[in-house]
């Protein structure tokens, strides 16, 4: 399976490698993700505002509680064109490193960055490895993409070594409904109200799974926004999910509604702009079950 399985044969078992197919360079077992079709916007996934990424500050404090790190395994589940990945590496050259995704065309994007990563296509709540094989588990804005949210925090857990660490970072709509593109668009909070699992749910359902040690962050972003810049933004209805899920004629109005306003004579050209980040984070105990 090229550097796929060249990377990944300590981790998949013989039955999933059955099951994969050869599809240029990466590990395939999925269809496209059912709030996005991200495989018609891949190309363009990059080019837009914010995508470029750091070394996760996540997986620093992570390494920093570690002895060592010579043997580590990281799983990033929903990861993209795999930007966080290659940032990763920088501090972890001899890790594993695995990204996952339902989006075949996001994978094509990653695996030229690094064709050493693991590039896997599949559904994050049937995750193709064997059971304990990661110490370090990401998902980064991606959880509401998953339908099945339940069973992708049982996967995970399946899937993380004992003193493992799973992190989910994702928008919190129900702490944010002041944010403009809710504002503008109001059909895409009630969708996101659907999507996106309150932190309160997601806590639940890891602490009936088996996590220890759940924790939940919450980051209340309060900024002001440029409404033409910000006009510009949305015009580009691809750099942003909340736009993409909203039928045809919601969007308009909504681009319409702030052309109008902007047209104005005493338009203002700044609004205050409120966003809420969650963090949260759940181990796998040393006296775990392996599920």
């Amino acid at each position: 399976m090229e550097a796929v399985y060249a990377s990944m044969h300590g981790s998949l078992g013989t039955g999933s490698i059955a099951q994969h197919v050869q599809s240029g360079g990466v590990a395939s077992t999925m269809e496209t993700s059912p709030r996005v079709n991200y495989d018609t916007l891949a190309h363009l996934y990059d080019t837009q505002p914010d995508r470029a990424k750091t070394v996760d500050p996540e997986l620093l404090a992570f390494l920093a509680q570690r002895r060592s790190v010579e043997t580590l395994s990281i799983l990033d589940v929903g990861c993209g064109t795999g930007n966080q990945l290659v940032a990763n590496r920088a501090v972890v050259p001899q890790a594993r490193l695995v990204g996952l995704d339902r989006s075949l065309g996001m994978l094509r994007q990653a695996r030229p960055k690094a064709p050493d990563i693991g590039w896997v296509h599949a559904d994050g709540a049937i995750l193709p490895f064997q059971t304990q094989s990661f110490d370090f588990v990401t998902c980064q804005y991606a959880l509401h993409h998953i339908q099945d949210k339940a069973g992708m925090l049982r996967a995970v857990f399946r899937v993380l070594r004992h003193g493992g660490r799973l992190v989910l970072h994702n928008l919190c709509p129900q702490e944010c409904a002041d944010w403009l593109y809710y504002a503008y668009f109001p059909e895409a909070y009630a969708i996101d109200l659907e999507d996106f699992w309150p932190p309160e749910a997601v806590v639940a359902v890891m602490q009936a799974t088996g996590f220890v040690a759940v924790t939940v962050e919450r980051q209340h972003l309060r900024y002001e926004q440029n409404l033409r810049l910000w006009l510009e933004i949305v015009r580009r209805r691809d750099t942003c999910s909340q736009l993409l899920t909203i039928p045809d004629a919601a969007y308009e109005a909504g681009v319409r509604r702030l052309e109008h306003e902007l047209a104005a004579a005493n338009a203002p050209l700044v609004r205050a702009d409120h966003v809420c980040i969650v963090t949260i984070r759940g181990e796998k105990g040393s006296g775990s079950a392996a599920w």
